[in-house]
């Protein structure tokens, strides 16, 4: 059983604060209350539960696209804050069009969460970002992978990650940094992230 999103962020923080101080204090404190209603409203389809509990932990990297950070969520990405996915949105929603084959009038979709399409979906809500444009994204649309982690390319469309949620998200972060704070071997031949000499985490 997945242990709950304030659970795991203690974990990763705790590793953070110790092996990557650099990443640990470019993390901003919680997200504002407003600022998470107000991206609700300009969305129009509700949030899942554990990216708004992640929001009230943390809000994001403390500026647009700092590099003194290093790499939160593997491969190379960083959180925005809730103002910055606000304007994300906003700004793909306007000069992006829409997948023609999923998005119709009134929040409307007729593909299914984790559906692969292109260029936009109004239904995903970018929460990472790294320095080429590509963001990671929660699916919001309805079907059984509802809150899926989805990856989002300028020009490539969007596609599945293996992360069916926030919380699987947060959970692979917490076991990963807590295997390298103990050196013990990963599974599957992953590779362990490091920490550079002044302190920033990156992943392989």
């Amino acid at each position: 059983m997945t242990a709950p999103v304030n659970q795991l962020w203690q974990q990763i923080m705790n590793v953070l604060r110790e092996h990557a101080p650099a990443t640990a204090r470019e993390i901003r404190p919680p997200g504002p209350t407003d600022d998470i209603r107000e991206l609700q409203r300009l969305i129009g389809l509700a949030l899942p539960d554990d990216l708004v509990g992640w929001w009230t932990l943390m809000d994001g990297i403390v500026d647009r696209y700092d590099q003194r950070a290093g790499d939160l969520v593997p491969p190379a990405f960083v959180p925005l804050a809730v103002r910055r996915v606000h304007e994300e949105y906003r700004q793909v929603s306007e000069s992006t069009a829409t997948d023609p084959t999923c998005c119709g009038p009134g929040h409307v979709h007729q593909n299914h969460a984790g559906d692969d399409g292109g260029p936009f979906c109004t239904a995903l809500v970018p929460i990472c970002r790294d320095i080429t444009g590509t963001s990671l994204c929660v699916d919001l649309r309805f079907g059984t992978d509802h809150g899926m982690v989805m990856t989002m390319a300028p020009g490539d469309g969007f596609s599945a990650t293996h992360w069916g949620s926030v919380t699987e998200m947060l959970a692979e972060i917490a076991e990963r940094l807590d295997a390298c704070a103990r050196q013990a071997e990963l599974p599957y031949g992953e590779k362990h992230p490091t920490v550079n000499g002044e302190g920033m985490l990156q992943w392989p």
